[in-house]
């Protein structure tokens, strides 16, 4: 939600995914198959969200006659049994493409944690009635943060900034999700335990890290970290900005033809990431 100022949130990725996973795996013959949301597919979403910002588009209709052109593309390629073009990859584009989502994930995660390092600065050490008062004003800015943030639009427009401990909470955690999915990868060929048990923790290595600092977080009430802005209920993540269905003639204004036409172009872009995933990497 914050790539595309919450036009698509938690909830809208959720149950898209979930429908297209069911509708997948109903029709496409390969049920093993994961399909979800990947790095090159976040990182085209940001750009296109941009160009749309930039020459004042809107963004949900150029999504709507991207996933039109690509249904044609997807179609025409099943026809002429296009997949048979995997032959021509060699194992050196099957590992700059791994290589290029792992980058994408890394770069993503840094870039977040500098932006947070930005909002919430780390201060010097200062008198005790200054810290008191400094620490003072940041508990009642938290506190009426959360009194306001009472809706899906509150949250979303409420910007919290120069909290305590926030970036060194953040910076912690980070560290601590790496070492712990790190060690257990590595616990997966040690000697302790039978190899079913070591090859099961190896293989839920990430997973465990996740919920072991998310547990950390939520046990640590007096500092604040940024959560999922999730609505409560069956909603959109922005009601005030959108629906569920979106008009491909425009929502705001008449979405221009040329556009109709041109959204072709980076639809093929999205195809040729979703046919090296689908094709390559899994």
């Amino acid at each position: 939600g914050e790539k595309t100022q919450d036009l698509i949130g938690v909830s809208e990725l959720i149950i898209s995914t979930s429908l297209q996973g069911v509708l997948f795996c109903l029709l496409g013959a390969q049920p093993l198959l994961v399909i979800g949301f990947s790095g090159p597919l976040l990182v085209f979403e940001e750009a296109f969200f941009t160009f749309c910002t930039s020459n004042e588009l809107e963004y949900l209709v150029g999504r709507v006659w991207i996933g039109f052109w690509l249904i044609l593309i997807v179609l025409v390629m099943v026809a002429f049994e296009g997949s048979f073009l995997v032959r021509f990859v060699s194992r050196f584009t099957q590992e700059i493409f791994a290589f290029l989502i792992s980058l994408i994930f890394i770069y993503e995660t840094f870039s977040k944690l500098a932006k947070i390092f930005q909002e919430h600065p780390l201060h010097g050490c200062l008198s005790a009635n200054s810290s008191a008062e400094a620490w003072g004003n940041g508990s009642v800015a938290m506190a009426n943060t959360t009194a306001l943030a009472t809706g899906p639009a509150a949250r979303s427009a409420t910007k919290v900034t120069g909290q305590p401990n926030t970036a060194l909470l953040s910076l912690v955690l980070m560290a601590g999700t790496f070492f712990i999915a790190f060690f257990l990868r590595k616990f997966k060929n040690s000697r302790f335990f039978p190899g079913r048990i070591r090859r099961l923790i190896g293989d839920f290595g990430v997973p465990i890290a996740i919920l072991v600092m998310v547990l950390v977080d939520y046990s640590i009430q007096d500092t604040y970290t940024q959560k999922l802005s999730v609505p409560s209920g069956f909603s959109v993540t922005a009601p005030d900005k959108r629906g569920w269905v979106i008009n491909p003639l425009g929502v705001q204004s008449a979405f221009p033809v040329w556009m109709m036409v041109a959204s072709g172009l980076p639809a093929i872009l999205v195809f040729i990431l979703i046919f090296m995933e689908t094709q390559i990497t899994t």
